[in-house]
């Protein structure tokens, strides 16, 4: 069975671009998914955070630059 591995790109000056990555959903706190599912994970746009379901709840967890 073959596997796809993401590709790496070199487009100069140092920098890379990944192709074939899946994709993560993001969204704004009133715009998050009306029927999630437990273990949906997705990047909420207005608190700048990755927000993860558990079935009951949102939990965030916030992302900063060093």
């Amino acid at each position: 069975m073959e596997k796809n591995y993401p590709l790496l790109l070199n487009i100069g000056q140092g920098l890379f671009l990944m192709l074939g990555m899946p994709k993560i959903a993001s969204w704004r706190t009133g715009g998050r998914p009306k029927n999630a599912k437990q273990g949906i994970l997705g990047f909420n746009l207005q608190t700048n955070s990755l927000e993860y379901y558990d079935g009951s709840n949102w939990y965030a967890g916030s992302m900063s630059r060093k």
